[in-house]
């Protein structure tokens, strides 16, 4: 690889590491590559930038934002987490798995991790503490826990994915829900594993038919939140809307359900809502705007076929390549949060994985697992810090559980999502005709 490349990158990371926003960093990089090449006017970057930002399918982002926040404000979150504590709370593991089946629904409401993270911790872990669950254990279930959201339908990541590759965005959506539904089922045997020498306190139990009838009363209550991502898969799916047109409708169903069914949203919390909806959409647009940029020049530097010829150079081995693909994914993912890192590694990683004969689809699965991973993995672990925020507690207690739920859940879900195409390609391939 060029010594140019390799300085950019270098001035990439180290950008990062000192804290430097990822947008700025981004532009720094894209800069240096332009006025080190052979470039006689940068108005070509503006360009690009801004013809991918106006595109249409983009739009669909900011609208699940906006639906996801609404649907948290209108009191989604606490009808989840009571539904499914009429469930399992009265098992002594149980409201730990509360919490992460109710993060993952509450995920794919949302689309975003730190939407859940906020949504569903500030209610679940004091819920926990008070029943005997170590507050830096029950932060770190839930951080761990939201990291589904991009692996849930309908996901904002896989809709940036879908955009970036060309690929189908339906089929996107399927690629890593069977990896999600793993996790979940490792998340919740480890918690009942972590939590075997916790003093829990189980709710009392409750003759079989009050148990029935407080299901049932719940499941009415949080049923047109749970209907919501049911909803807008069917259009999809269904062939009745485009992902984007779905998530305006996912916007006019969370209104009335927000403001006259269960009449939590008030006119001032909507305007709050809608205020930090267009905050956290400036800031992705921002993002997408620079990442792009660099893209470009990246493009134009050769740099994806040159990602190619090194690894190949290393072996032609398509499981070692693989290999190789999951490492840099996983750097890419400790340092940079999942859009960023979908928009820098997709274009980049491509040509390789298609080199091992990976299809676009299964390699959607691949990168939003990864990334989802280093999400919570230090050094930089956004949403483990923003846990310890919502949490109240320190890194220091959360790490320890945060390591056994990376290492022995979602570690060995990324090697059988990489090494076993048809967990990503099965559903897509049933529904979508793959």
């Amino acid at each position: 690889m060029s010594s140019l490349v390799l300085i950019d990158v270098a001035i990439l990371v180290t950008l990062m590491i000192l804290g430097v926003p990822v947008a700025l960093t981004f532009v720094a990089a894209a800069a240096f590559l332009v006025y080190f090449g052979d470039y006689n006017s940068t108005t070509f970057l503006i360009t690009s930038g801004f013809s991918k930002v106006s595109s249409v399918v983009l739009l669909a982002i900011p609208l699940y934002i906006l639906a996801g926040g609404i649907m948290t404000q209108g009191g989604i979150a606490r009808r989840l987490l009571d539904l499914a504590d009429s469930v399992l709370g009265r098992y002594r593991s149980g409201l730990g798995v509360v919490t992460v089946i109710t993060t993952a629904i509450f995920g794919a409401i949302s689309g975003m991790a730190s939407s859940a993270v906020a949504a569903i911790g500030s209610i679940a872990i004091p819920r926990m503490v008070e029943q005997g669950y170590d507050r830096g254990y029950a932060t770190s279930l839930v951080s761990c826990s939201a990291v589904l959201a991009l692996l849930i339908p309908p996901s904002a990541t896989m809709i940036l994915y879908g955009w970036v590759t060309g690929t189908s965005i339906a089929a996107c959506f399927l690629a890593p829900l069977v990896p999600a539904l793993i996790l979940v089922a490792l998340f919740s045997f480890w918690n009942a594993v972590l939590t075997r020498k916790m003093d829990i306190r189980v709710t009392e139990h409750q003759p079989f038919r009050v148990q029935v009838k407080t299901v049932f009363q719940r499941s009415r209550e949080a049923g047109f939140g749970l209907a919501m991502p049911l909803i807008i898969l069917s259009l999809i799916y269904g062939g009745v809307t485009t992902p984007t047109e779905a998530a305006a409708v996912a916007v006019m169903y969370a209104l009335p359900v927000a403001f006259l069914i269960y009449r939590e949203l008030t006119f001032s919390s909507f305007y709050e809502v809608v205020w930090k909806s267009a905050q956290v959409t400036a800031v992705l647009m921002f993002v997408i705007f620079t990442a792009n940029m660099l893209a470009r020049v990246l493009t134009l530097e050769d740099v994806p076929q040159q990602i190619l010829h090194t690894m190949l150079a290393i072996s032609e081995n398509p499981i070692v390549l693989l290999l190789l693909v999951n490492v840099f994914l996983l750097m890419i993912g400790m340092f940079m949060e999942d859009v960023s890192g979908i928009l820098l590694a997709a274009p980049l990683l491509l040509p390789v994985v298609t080199e091992a004969g990976v299809h676009p689809v299964h390699f959607a699965a691949i990168i939003g697992t990864n990334l989802g991973m280093g999400l919570i993995t230090p050094p930089t672990a956004p949403i483990l810090y923003f846990g310890t925020l919502i949490g109240q507690t320190t890194l220091a207690k959360v790490i320890s559980p945060t390591l056994v739920f990376v290492f022995l859940a979602y570690f060995p879900v990324v090697l059988l999502t990489t090494f076993v195409p048809q967990l990503s390609l099965w559903l897509p391939s049933l529904i979508t005709g793959l």
